[in-house]
């Protein structure tokens, strides 16, 4: 609790604003964030620091484990809440540095002087470990049982950096996340491809991903299933041993906009998960064809916008919950029809920052590209890149 303090205290002292005037942090590498700017981000935490109230809001990252020691996310991880859902342990360490990539979006200490800062302001972070391979790879039945645990946890915003996107298992697990006043946001995917038979789910998020032109970057899956894009090219967030690193996917398109709709429910605790979703569609800035298409969905965030009209919104939360309790840990995965295995290899470049030193995070080599095709051949799980 004192640590949660502190990070608040240094917060509020280290952003500098007035009226009219953007907010900024003394974080070193919030320089080479270059998403905040494109999202606005300033903007909308200076309407923050100007409201007489704010919510405390908790989100979830369901992802492939954490380090809890990084400098730049202690004081804003709620450790105590975190689970592995594999084994049912509390051992959430990083089996791959991907899940601190996604988590130092949304988590990040805003104003310690180290790292970057915090996209989601204040919020405070339950870490959720889905995987215990190396590689990241996380069967969907522990991807649900991720959301489900978040939702049952409190977490008013979830983070899923799998692809999926378009499983009604996971669909299914979104609808009763939304049923305990959560909302579900996920990766896209990476393939770059027009997917026409992926249904748009109704209870998650698709997050594609743009550059930092403001184009739909071409590595970003598109199909009828894309509800929004969000920068996902070059984004800086952390990675393991204290350090920052460069990252590109959707996997980091999607908690930049989870931490916008973290500060709609920081303005606004009220709003329900369908006025979040209707509030993000309709702020969206426009950068296709108009109106919805399948390369950006709605559109791009633009964070002070949403703020803005969530500011004005009448909150239509109640904080009624139904649902059956879930099982965490399942031991006979194999009883499940929708099994799939979805790896956590990337399928673009990852590029280094040098600003803090770099992780080595795998790529797909021949190795891989023979074993996926013996996976096609003999009707294995089917392997599906990482998001």
């Amino acid at each position: 609790m004192l640590k949660r303090l502190l990070a608040v205290l240094a917060l509020l002292i280290a952003c500098n604003t007035s009226a009219g005037v953007t907010v900024s942090f003394n974080d070193p590498g919030q320089s080479g964030q270059w998403y905040l700017d494109a999202l606005n981000f300033g903007d909308a935490w200076a309407q923050l620091i100007e409201l007489p109230t704010r919510g405390q809001v908790t989100v979830a990252v369901v992802d492939s484990g954490f380090d809890t020691n990084h400098v730049d996310l202690q004081a804003n991880l709620a450790v105590a809440s975190g689970i592995n859902v594999v084994d049912g342990s509390k051992n959430i360490s990083a089996v791959n540095p991907h899940g601190t990539g996604t988590i130092g979006i949304l988590a990040a200490t805003s104003g310690n002087g180290e790292g970057i800062t915090q996209a989601a302001w204040s919020a405070e972070a339950i870490p959720i470990r889905v995987s215990n391979r190396s590689d990241g790879a996380a069967y969907t039945t522990h991807l649900a049982a991720g959301i489900r645990y978040a939702a049952d946890a409190g977490a008013r915003v979830i983070n899923v950096s799998y692809s999926g996107v378009q499983l009604g298992i996971l669909n299914r697990a979104a609808k009763y996340a939304q049923s305990k006043g959560a909302i579900v946001f996920m990766a896209a995917g990476n393939d770059g491809l027009v997917h026409k038979n992926w249904r748009n789910q109704k209870f998650l998020i698709a997050v594609g991903a743009t550059d930092q032109g403001g184009d739909v970057t071409y590595f970003s899956s598109r199909g009828k299933f894309v509800d929004l894009v969000a920068p996902g090219s070059n984004i800086l967030s952390l990675t393991t041993k204290d350090r920052t690193y460069s990252w590109y996917g959707t996997s980091f398109s999607s908690p930049i906009a989870a931490s916008v709709a973290a500060l709609m429910l920081t303005a606004n605790p009220e709003l329900a998960p369908w006025q979040v979703r209707n509030i993000l569609f309709s702020t969206a800035v426009d950068i296709g064809a108009d109106g919805k298409d399948w390369d950006s969905g709605f559109g791009l965030i633009d964070a002070n916008a949403a703020v803005a009209l969530a500011i004005a919104t009448k909150g239509r939360y109640t904080g009624d919950a139904f649902g059956d309790p879930i099982t965490l840990i399942d031991n006979d995965l194999s009883t499940h029809s929708g099994l799939k295995l979805i790896s956590q290899l990337n399928a673009v470049e990852e590029v280094t920052t040098g600003q803090y030193g770099a992780n080595t995070v795998p790529e797909p080599g021949m190795l891989l590209l023979m074993l996926t095709g013996l996976t096609f051949m003999f009707g294995l799980p089917r392997i599906k890149r990482r998001a």
